[in-house]
């Protein structure tokens, strides 16, 4: 029955996928001149490239080292295996490319639909959205399925091309988000200089820089580490699964199963959303909670079937896969209150502005602050009930496995309906590019009509944006507990506290999380003057540029910036990956521990702190700039535009980069933790010789 389930899942996910690959490629008779840059390739293109050819190199070295070590040293080789890791990254980079091709596909698809309704423009959002997150979850399963396989063997061996692709992924964030905020706050610079530039319009190097990598940045990334995470999810839950002997011989595991019942269920919930021309944001906001609630009753009633009446499962495991995903609509819900445009919470924002920039930016922390701590509330409710759940009429030896299991299982429900989530936030990138290149090229009669259909959908995906990134921390946040607990820790009898190595770990691992949030808003706000004066430049040297008359020369703008920031990030980078491996050196399992709860759960507030904030003083000044009253009162609107310009760096930088270390340093930790308790094994015994 898993069986059927998993196929059944994986070949509604193909079909879905190829529905949307259909709607999206269609063909639109219109007459409509495409807008500047629309479509085409950006220097991130040659850059990914470039990038991913030297993660391949360093990748094929280390498979070859896990190999040896997995296998040849065991005399046990088997090429299927390694034939196995190298599918699995070749793909992680063809889903990089394909994604990063379907981003520009878009941008000419909006055009080509500006004039069209916004049922019909929602829908083609939803189907870009729809398209990568059925391809996340179908390609995940499939490899999940393979590995299966090869249950003898530890789950390390297989983890190598998720590691590879979130190393990847953790440098391609430091690059692109701090090069898409950079610019960003570079073109707020330019436009307080005393200059008589143009700000808007391809004559700028700074628009074009500021427009497509902010785009990239919402767009591509967030879809990659997902891909990653159920990776990474599935192939720990399968491994936990194995020691609770709950599974069928011979079948695929039952997180397995769960995921596949949560693709099924996310198919229907995210296409019975709609939007009419004149629907409030409300009422799109409504209407995205439908479809979450929608795949939530369908992924009961299915699971209730599966496990509980055809595989005869102990019923708590039902109410733990119901409690995963109601984890997962909560948090849905919570989202919108603090980062919606028409909420109490950006009007208040609006409100603050009226007296002075620092009321405003008071306000927008605080508010940032309780949207971090509702969430670890609502993840430690959620952790405590399933684990409770989990250990009911289980004998005492089995109680740790068994609660461990239940988390797991909760945790693989949760993340199998981040489809909806992916399809709505989608709109955002999207929507906001629109109406950046309406405003450059628009003409004035239709100008206002179109920003204001777009704004319209830019204000509702928000929540569904902030909701993105809050469920992925509140994953790892599981994960890391997960981590801890089963794999580092002695059978689950490990003392927090137990060891003073420990503690200093914890602490180190704190400092880490806020050394590099700290780091990061530096280097936008040093990045920024870099990019303005090289951008005075070229209005000052370029002839005709000013007129509109020459095209920018972009590509030594982002030389410029990536030389920049690669002389930077490297020892952040490097000190990221390198400070795990160290703990562990010194204190063992129980260091090693240590760091991933003080590393994992400061990155976990810090990212919703960031998230929060940025985002509500965002919402805040869209709403003012639609707001007739409140762009008549220059000072106020100008008080909200310096705290978003603060903000962006916060929610499009700090935190998705944050989200990327956390991702790698779990990895990490699953992968080389055996070799380095080796390592700190000899070296405890070379202290006591010494001593």
């Amino acid at each position: 029955m898993y069986n059927g389930t998993l196929i059944v899942a994986l070949a509604a996910a193909l079909f879905t996928s190829i529905l949307c690959l259909i709607q999206i490629f269609k063909r639109i008779k219109t007459n409509t001149t495409l807008a500047p840059g629309a479509g085409e390739p950006t220097e991130f293109s040659s850059y990914l490239l470039r990038t991913s050819l030297v993660a391949l190199i360093l990748f094929g070295l280390a498979l070859a080292s896990g190999y040896y070590l997995d296998h040849i040293r065991h005399g046990a080789p088997n090429p299927t295996a390694l034939l196995v890791g190298t599918v699995g990254f070749l793909t992680f980079l063809l889903t990089a490319f394909l994604t990063e091709r379907l981003h520009r596909r878009m941008n000419r698809r909006v055009d080509q639909l500006r004039k069209e309704s916004m049922s019909r423009i929602f829908r083609h959002f939803l189907y870009a959205g729809s398209l990568l997150g059925m391809a996340v979850v179908f390609i995940a399963s499939c490899y999940i399925f393979v590995t299966r396989r090869y249950e003898t063997l530890s789950i390390e061996f297989f983890l190598l091309p998720a590691y590879a692709g979130a190393l990847l992924l953790y440098w391609l964030r430091f690059n692109v988000s701090l090069i898409s905020r950079s610019s960003d706050y570079a073109f707020e610079l330019m436009g307080r200089q005393e200059a008589i530039l143009p700000l808007l319009g391809e004559s700028n190097p700074l628009w074009k820089l500021r427009i497509d990598f902010a785009a990239i940045n919402r767009f591509i990334f967030y879809h990659l580490e997902f891909f990653v995470l159920c990776v990474v999810v599935l192939l720990v839950s399968g491994q936990i699964e194995s020691q609770t002997k709950i599974g069928l011989k011979g079948q695929n595991s039952v997180s397995l199963t769960v995921f596949a019942i949560g693709i099924l269920a996310a198919i229907p919930g995210f296409f019975i959303m709609r939007v009419r021309e004149k629907t409030s944001p409300e009422t799109f906001l409504w209407n995205i909670r439908i479809g979450y609630i929608a795949a939530i009753s369908i992924q009961a009633i299915i699971t209730y079937l599966v496990l509980v009446v055809i595989a005869k499962i102990h019923i708590k495991y039902f109410w733990v896969v119901l409690l995963g995903s109601l984890t997962a609509f909560t948090l849905n819900v919570y989202s919108a209150i603090y980062v919606a445009e028409n909420h109490k919470t950006a009007r208040s924002l609006i409100a603050a502005a009226a007296s002075s920039v620092s009321t405003v930016i008071h306000r927008g922390i605080a508010s940032g602050m309780r949207g971090s701590a509702i969430p670890a509330l609502i993840i430690a409710l959620m952790m405590g009930i399933v684990y409770l759940a989990g250990v009911v009429e289980e004998r005492p030896e089995d109680k740790f496995n068994s609660g461990l299991f239940a988390l797991s299982l909760s945790l693989t429900s949760m993340i199998s309906l981040f489809t909806v989530a992916q399809a709505t936030a989608v709109i955002m990138p999207l929507a906001s590019t629109a109406i950046a290149r309406l405003r450059a090229s628009a003409g004035k009669n239709e100008k206002s009509d179109l920003i204001g259909k777009f704004r319209n959908l830019r204000s509702v995906s928000i929540p569904s944006y902030v909701l993105h990134g809050k469920v992925m921390f509140s994953a790892l946040a599981v994960l890391i507990f997960l981590v801890y607990a089963q794999i580092l820790s002695d059978s689950g009898h490990a003392t927090l506290f137990k060891h003073l190595t420990q503690t200093a770990m914890l602490m180190l691992g704190g400092i880490a999380s806020f050394f590099l949030s700290a780091r990061i808003n530096e280097l936008v706000l040093n990045l920024g003057p870099v990019l303005v004066r090289e951008a005075g430049r070229q209005f000052r040297e370029l002839s005709g540029l000013s007129e509109g008359q020459a095209a920018p020369d972009l590509k030594t703008l982002w030389k410029i910036a990536n030389s920049y920031l690669t002389r930077k990030i490297l020892p952040l980078f490097a000190g990221t990956m390198l400070l795990p491996a160290l703990a562990c050196l010194v204190g063992g399992a129980y260091g090693l521990a240590g760091y991933l709860i003080g590393f994992g759960f400061l990155s976990f507030l810090n990212g919703n702190s960031w998230l929060t904030t940025g985002a509500a003083w965002s919402s805040a000044r869209h709403a003012a700039e639609a707001d007739a009253q409140v762009t008549r009162h220059t000072a106020q609107l100008e008080a909200l535009v310096q705290a978003d310009i603060v903000g962006d760096s916060m929610h499009e930088a700090v935190a998705p980069t944050l989200s990327g270390a956390l991702l790698a340093t779990i990895i990490a930790s699953l992968l080389f933790t055996p070799a380095t308790l080796e390592l700190h094994e000899r070296l405890k015994e070379f202290i006591k010789a010494l001593i």
